[in-house]
């Protein structure tokens, strides 16, 4: 097993300077009637590819429940850029028993990129998530091999670079099956983690399996890359 290669970034100074230059602030979404609620939504629908999208009842049902008290570990969070303009979503999951968090979604508003706020928005989760029960974060990003065009392999490298930065690690040796619902076929997709303390590739592993079940299964040597 290669576990040479596992690292963590250095704690990152431009985080809490972006949040005095651009006055970024954020909050989660939990109610219906929260005024953000839409323009997330419409950030939601125009950022991410159909074969990715989960449908929008999912949030709304999840914004139900903790209306109505019930217990869950859903979290969409705004980010806001002088306290009036939607900058950037996110969306993530608390998976407690496993001692892990999924990345479900993260996007910055057009007029919002290219000045470090995905980053930001990136650490900002890494912040709120309690390291204490959660040994990694993990997300999944689309196989530039597998994209159609050049566009979308060129997006698709991109935002592997950009999790890279973070201190997210690839899951090679493995394939994996993205299932966003009944509505859409499943998607191969790449698994990334990001750990929160030293872990080898055979336990990152078998946390995303905890998870995942069989959407994911090994096919060669386990590495953290």
């Amino acid at each position: 097993m290669n576990e040479s290669r596992t690292k963590w970034p250095a704690k990152k100074k431009w985080y809490s300077d972006l949040m005095a230059t651009y006055q970024v602030s954020y909050g989660e979404i939990t109610r219906l009637e929260d005024d953000l609620l839409l323009p997330w939504l419409d950030l939601y629908e125009i950022t991410f590819p159909p074969e990715e999208k989960i449908l929008v009842s999912k949030f709304l049902t999840h914004l139900k429940d903790k209306a109505g008290n019930t217990t869950t570990d859903f979290f969409m969070l705004a980010a806001v850029h002088n306290h009036t303009t939607l900058a950037g979503i996110a969306c993530y999951q608390i998976f407690p028993k496993q001692g892990a968090a999924l990345l479900w979604y993260l996007a910055v508003a057009s007029h919002q990129r290219n000045r470090g706020l995905g980053g930001a928005i990136y650490q900002e989760i890494i912040r709120r998530i309690d390291l204490a029960k959660c040994a990694v974060l993990i997300m999944e990003v689309e196989i530039p091999d597998l994209c159609h065009t050049l566009e979308t392999r060129q997006y698709a490298n991109r935002r592997i670079s950009f999790y890279r930065r973070q201190g997210a690690l690839r899951l090679d040796g493995i394939h994996y099956l993205q299932f966003v619902g009944e509505h859409l076929p499943s998607t191969p997709m790449h698994i990334l983690v990001h750990p929160f303390k030293p872990i080898s590739p055979q336990a990152a592993f078998d946390l995303v399996y905890t998870i995942a079940l069989d959407a994911i299964t090994q096919t060669g040597e386990l590495m953290l890359n």
